[in-house]
């Protein structure tokens, strides 16, 4: 029996049952997936459903988690920051303390025990500020740089020593900045890094080994790896590409296996038996002769497009220069010296490494570099001392430095001298602390050399030169002469060194009787007379001059087997810290020395200012971190905003055709329902 539905004009009632049952699965998944965007609030369910906006919430999703993550490293920068600022707030404070009592005490009416007294009050200041340099956030100190799992500073002797990293931890506050979350201590400390600065150029040559990076170029700008081109004579020009070219060793591979193959390709020889190479600082390529009368074969290298990449590595330069039998090596790549650089590839060296020696915070060290093959092996050897100090390599890239990382009396501040008898090995690495460059302006703790120029007399009124002579020397055999040092003659040690005898041969004393000079071993100015004088030299003061004392002469002491005078070291390396200062003025607090509670309190008053702007830098950390959380967080906002609007349900328009749906549903089954009843008719057919 058949029935005739308004949407079929005639039709079998399986076709019509498949229909309506077809319209009524359609409405139970809509109505699930109603169901289902209302029970979980998001429009799209699976991928499929919108393949586009999915890949729209996916880049979403993962810029929001890394925005979130940024915003969470913002957060706990910012804690590192206000516990760094509060540490530096409270060090201040010590420090004003301690500057109260060194105006204070100064003056006259201030006994002996009110100074030992006062004494005791900057020890326990040096306490507090060794605690709050100390001081750590949830699981890091906060001034060791990159070192925070371990105290930046430790007790060393009667001082303390920096034993943190120079380098500092930052976080990610996008669009490729940073801020940092810990502090350098000794930095945040002092005004600046005191060290010895190496005056040789160790001139490293180019090895394979070196890496382009390392290389400042023919022009001084560093290398850019591209592609490059080349062509022999007139002959084809081909590509060599060293894009991904890092070290020295892989241009020489690639410049060859090109040029080995230009040559089979072509049928010509382009290489002498010396290939492609090296020479001292730049790449060297031995290109065949050619047969007389005929010219030498030019092997060219050129740029391609806008790149540099051939000037850069030597192999051309802006005029186009060419690689031939008579011209083998390529321009000067001037390579920088690196902690890997070999001690054999030094060219300014100038000799063997033997021994040397450090002394720092009343403790000496005598270190073997005979073994040493690398810088870095030099640096280890110095750390391994474990007398407080460190290398580095310079600024420029040429020589290395010494750092001094003890901060202690500068009585026992930080020198580096020779070994008697041994090979100059400080001299050789240009970073003995007492040298012939060495500026007197560094001596005594800066306050350098004082000489007498241009006094008058005080009845004629007229220069009197006698009046500005500074100290005599007398010799063994009973000559002497006196020295007059002169402004110019105190720039640096070489520079009073060459006065000295020049005021010797221009008073009739032969360089055969005297000679100054520095010492084959401990530092400072030395004296030698001829061995077969029968007394000691003598030095002595003249016109109540202070530059003998500056010299660091009036403690020198005389050595008969050598007939030698040895002044000490004017010029030790003192670590211009906060807690030098405070120690330093605590001895003179306690010596009852008022020159030395002034010079203390005046050094201190520097290093002050140096916590004051160390303060005002992280404040300025701390303003570029409330910069960025605002940036991020409007970022963050308009991100979720806009994968809300991918993603997130509509409600009132999911509620609404979930009602249109269960409606549509039912009314499915009503009509089904009615369609299939069955009557008389049905069984009448």
């Amino acid at each position: 029996m058949s029935a005739i539905p308004s949407n079929v004009g005639r039709a079998p009632t399986l076709l019509v049952n498949q229909i309506q049952l077809a319209n009524i699965q359609r409405s139970s998944l809509g109505l699930f997936e109603a169901q289902s965007q209302l029970a979980t609030g998001r429009s799209i369910l699976r991928p499929s459903d919108d393949p586009v906006s999915t890949a729209a919430i996916a880049q979403l999703d993962d810029s929001i988690q890394r925005s979130s993550q940024r915003l969470r490293n913002i957060d706990q920068a910012d804690a590192n920051l206000a516990l760094i600022e509060t540490s530096l707030a409270e060090a201040n404070d010590l420090l004003l303390s301690a500057k109260e009592v060194a105006s204070t005490q100064v003056n006259i009416g201030s006994s002996a025990e009110e100074r030992e007294n006062q004494a005791a009050v900057i020890n326990s200041l040096i306490d507090g500020l060794f605690t709050q340099m100390n001081r750590k956030s949830v699981d890091n100190y906060l001034f060791g740089g990159s070192r925070t799992s371990t105290p930046p500073f430790e007790t060393f002797g009667a001082g303390f020593v920096y034993t943190g990293e120079f380098d500092k931890l930052t976080t990610d506050i996008n669009l490729g900045r940073s801020v940092p979350t810990t502090l350098v201590g000794i930095e945040s400390l002092s005004s600046q890094l005191n060290k010895v600065e190496g005056d040789v150029d160790l001139s490293p040559t180019i090895t394979p080994e070196t890496l382009l990076k390392d290389l400042r170029s023919a022009h001084g700008l560093g290398v850019t790896k591209g592609p490059i081109q080349m062509q022999f004579e007139n002959g084809p020009i081909v590509q060599i590409d060293l894009t991904t070219a890092d070290t020295v060793e892989d241009v020489i591979t690639r410049v060859d296996s090109a040029i080995r193959q230009y040559e089979t390709t072509n049928g010509v020889t382009i290489l002498g038996p010396g290939g492609v190479g090296l020479s001292a600082e730049g790449f060297s390529i031995d290109v065949v002769p050619g047969t007389p009368p005929a010219a030498d074969p030019q092997l060219t290298f050129l740029e391609l497009g806008a790149g540099t990449t051939a000037r850069d590595l030597g192999l051309t330069t802006n005029t186009g220069t060419s690689f031939e039998a008579t011209q083998a090596d390529g321009q000067n790549l001037d390579p920088k010296l690196t902690m890997s650089s070999t001690v054999a590839s030094l060219a300014g060296l100038g000799g063997t490494l033997d021994e040397f020696v450090i002394n720092n915070g009343g403790r000496r060290a005598q270190i073997d570099l005979s073994g040493a093959q690398t810088i870095e092996d030099v640096k280890n050897a110095i750390e391994a001392a474990d007398i407080g100090a460190r290398l580095v390599i310079n600024a420029q890239g040429t020589g290395i430095d010494i750092v001094n990382l003890v901060s202690a009396e500068p009585d026992q501040a930080m020198t580096i001298e020779e070994v008697p008898g041994g090979a100059r090995t400080a001299e050789l690495l240009g970073i003995r602390s007492l040298k012939a460059s060495t500026r007197t302006d560094t001596f005594n703790d800066g306050r350098g050399v004082t000489v007498l120029d241009g006094r008058t007399d005080p009845q004629t009124g007229l220069a009197d030169p006698t009046l500005d002579i500074d100290f005599a020397i007398t010799l063994g055999d009973g000559s002497s002469f006196n020295v007059n040092l002169r402004p110019q003659d105190v720039v640096t040690t070489g520079d009073v060194i060459a006065r000295i005898n020049a005021e010797a041969a221009g008073q009739g004393i032969p360089p055969a009787s005297f000679q100054a000079g520095l010492g084959d071993g401990a530092n400072g100015i030395e004296f030698t007379q001829d061995a077969g004088f029968a007394n000691p030299i003598e030095i002595e003061k003249r016109n109540n001059s202070s530059a003998m004392n500056d010299l660091g002469l009036s403690d020198a002491t005389y050595d008969a087997a050598s007939a030698t005078l040895a002044g000490v070291d004017p010029a030790p390396v003192v670590s211009d810290t906060v807690f030098t200062r405070l120690i330093q003025l605590r001895e003179a607090l306690t010596g009852n020395d008022t020159t030395g509670i002034t010079f203390a309190g005046t050094k201190l008053e520097g290093v002050v200012d140096s916590v004051a702007q160390t303060r005002g830098l992280v404040g300025s950390y701390s303003k570029r971190l409330e910069t960025a959380r605002v940036r991020e967080e409007d970022v963050n906002v308009m991100e979720q905003s806009f994968r809300s609007e991918l993603r997130d349900l509509d409600f009132a328009e999911a509620s609404t055709r979930l009602t249109q749906l269960q409606t549509q549903l039912q009314a499915g089954l009503q009509s089904m329902s009615i369609a299939n009843q069955l009557s008389l008719l049905d069984f009448l057919g």
